[in-house]
């Protein structure tokens, strides 16, 4: 018998039943083979097996297990203008935006689970852009940085992969076209998943993550929307040049990108870039006393306010982190864990003396 069918046989039976005037007696066995058959079909529920996957604690979504075990990968992602489109970015479970020197910002794109052939273009660091790898236990992976940077990498021995140490053979590359263009070359270095790995197994980095750092994402396992104020249209402004704009899609609940007026898209796969949430984290953001190229000093290490984005609307929240070897952690309105809806992230660390404008 078909298990996905249950046949049921409706038999309607006479029996020989002796009433005054009427004798007549009654074959059960015609009965039955006239009496008609009816179908049920019952929809099969399949049972999800999660055999092989574990929570990805990037975005609270299931992916392959042995990938969820590992480390992660933080890349420095160059977002001045001239140097777009980027590429591979639209595969990070995580992107982090705050200022460097001048009016511009820089990128740092986490990843998880990937297999991204192109990432890039790859940028030097600045010394405030590691606490954002250790949040994570990620390794952290730059082109060069400032004497600030290279100053906490000798102190701090973060797990990082610097392209300009002899690794760029193994783990990098030009882009043929953008380096011969006039006034591109610093801006066509890329790297990608299979380089990376090779470079990080080359200087042997432990590969498992650490089981003692808590964890700096909760996520709900029910999708909710924040109680606060309405956020369709985000607008941070990090500069008069450098403006970060997300555009809330009710259709699929997620936030669009756009900066300089544009949408921002992805290269390789011509795709705009879009999160399930937005964190604003508010903290003291200065320029460092006599640094001839401008350069700042972002506190990280600390406490402060911020905003939680997600599904149209921003609540408060609050964040702390105690040292730079423990994972910043965001708490609701309440005092209580901040838990997020399930998918990617895209946090700004913006100067606590300017206001984020929501609509």
């Amino acid at each position: 018998m078909d298990g996905r069918k249950i046949i049921i046989a409706v038999l309607i039976m006479s029996f020989i039943v002796t009433i005054t005037g009427c004798g007549k007696k009654t074959d059960v066995g015609e009965d039955l083979e006239d009496q008609p058959t009816v179908e049920i079909e019952v929809e099969k529920v399949e049972e999800v097996s999660y055999e092989g996957l574990a929570i990805n604690p990037l975005t609270g979504i299931w992916i392959d297990e042995e990938a969820a075990q590992r480390r992660p990968v933080a890349v420095m992602v160059n977002n001045i203008k001239v140097a777009l489109p980027q590429s591979g970015i639209s595969e990070a479970d995580i992107m982090y935006e705050t200022l460097a020197e001048g009016n511009i910002t820089r990128l740092v794109a986490v990843f998880q689970d990937f297999d991204t052939k192109k990432i890039g273009p790859v940028r030097s660091t600045r010394h405030y852009y590691l606490n954002l790898a250790f949040d994570h236990d990620a390794i952290f992976v730059h082109h060069g940085g400032s004497p600030q940077a290279f100053e906490d990498i000798k102190n701090l021995k973060p797990a990082n992969l610097n392209s300009l140490s002899g690794l760029e053979t193994i783990m990098a590359w030009r882009d043929p076209v953008r380096s011969k263009q006039r006034g591109m070359y610093e801006h066509s270095l890329y790297t990608s998943a299979e380089g990376i790995m090779k470079a990080w197994k080359s200087v042997g980095y432990r590969e498992e993550r650490r089981e003692d750092l808590q964890p700096k994402f909760n996520f709900s396992e029910e999708e909710w929307t924040p109680q606060g104020e309405k956020a369709e249209l985000v607008t941070v402004p990090f500069s008069n040049e450098y403006i970060s704009t997300f555009q809330y899609d009710a259709a699929t609940q997620q936030y669009k990108r756009y900066q300089f007026g544009k949408p921002h898209i992805d290269e390789n796969n011509n795709q705009q870039l879009e999160s399930k949430n937005i964190i604003i984290q508010f903290t003291n953001i200065k320029v460092i006393p006599g640094d001839a190229e401008g350069r700042r000093d972002i506190q990280l290490i600390g406490s402060g306010k911020g905003l939680y984005i997600s599904n149209g609307m921003a609540t408060p929240i609050t964040w702390s982190k105690g040292a730079y070897n423990t994972a910043t952690q965001f708490k609701d309105a309440s005092g209580n864990p901040l838990k997020m809806n399930k998918g990617k992230t895209w946090v700004c660390i913006f100067p606590n003396n300017k206001e984020v404008v929501l609509e």
